[in-house]
């Protein structure tokens, strides 16, 4: 049983490793365009997929491309688009675009307290996230930082939908719980599983409990 992990953007392709035993990490990161990236992954067969933030986003994108047709879904605080409605204002995805670009190591410091804010266990959280150990590489992911600005999945061109569960924070200051709201309507048979007091990182927040309700999904489903 083979279960593809897809970390949020800058952060540690391990980033959700702690959730499952089966896991297979992909750094997309290493790739120069979503496309291609998405065309390595048809190289992995994984029977499960879960992504975190960008990561869920490039997820739904393999599935719509054929790339990957798992058996089950674990979508957290993936945005359906990023920038716009229900989103970051596009205004304040310049100015953060433009930090990064000029001081990367700050900025990410920065976006761990923004990740983290609105959650009932802020210190913990930011404890437990980490960068990816090529962080300051602006030339390495300010591409994914402008597909992820200009992107939408906006419906579903999937031949066929496999079990989706969807885990967002209530209190999420990076995806909007709106978004969550909206990837539910997307997919008529997705589970929505409201996190209240928690941010823009469950699997950090409370690791235990989302391995729990991953894995009572996928039995509910009979994919466990």
């Amino acid at each position: 049983m083979t279960t593809l992990l897809l970390s949020g953007w800058t952060q540690p392709a391990d980033a959700l490793g702690h959730l499952v035993e089966d896991a297979v990490l992909f750094d997309y990161s290493e790739y120069a365009s979503p496309e291609a990236a998405i065309e390595a992954l048809q190289k992995i067969k994984p029977r499960h997929a879960v992504g975190w933030s960008m990561g869920g986003q490039l997820l739904l994108r393999a599935m719509a491309a054929g790339a990957i047709a798992p058996e089950h879904v674990t979508l957290i605080g993936a945005p359906v688009k990023f920038v716009g409605a229900d989103g970051m204002g596009l205004e304040t995805f310049r100015l953060f675009r433009e930090s990064y670009a000029a001081d990367p190591e700050r900025t990410m410091t920065r976006f761990h307290g923004l990740i983290a804010k609105g959650d009932a266990r802020m210190r913990e959280v930011m404890l437990m996230l980490g960068h990816h150990p090529k962080v300051e590489d602006v030339a390495r992911w300010l591409p994914w930082l402008d597909d992820l600005g200009s992107y939408e999945f906006s419906q579903t061109t999937l031949a066929s939908v496999p079990p989706i569960l969807i885990i967002h924070g209530m209190n999420d200051h990076i995806v909007p719980h709106a978004q969550g709201e909206h990837l539910s309507r997307i997919f008529p048979n997705a589970q929505l599983n409201n996190w209240v007091g928690v941010g823009h990182a469950p699997h950090a927040h409370d690791g235990t409990r989302l391995r729990a309700e991953i894995l009572a999904h996928r039995v509910k489903h009979g994919v466990a």
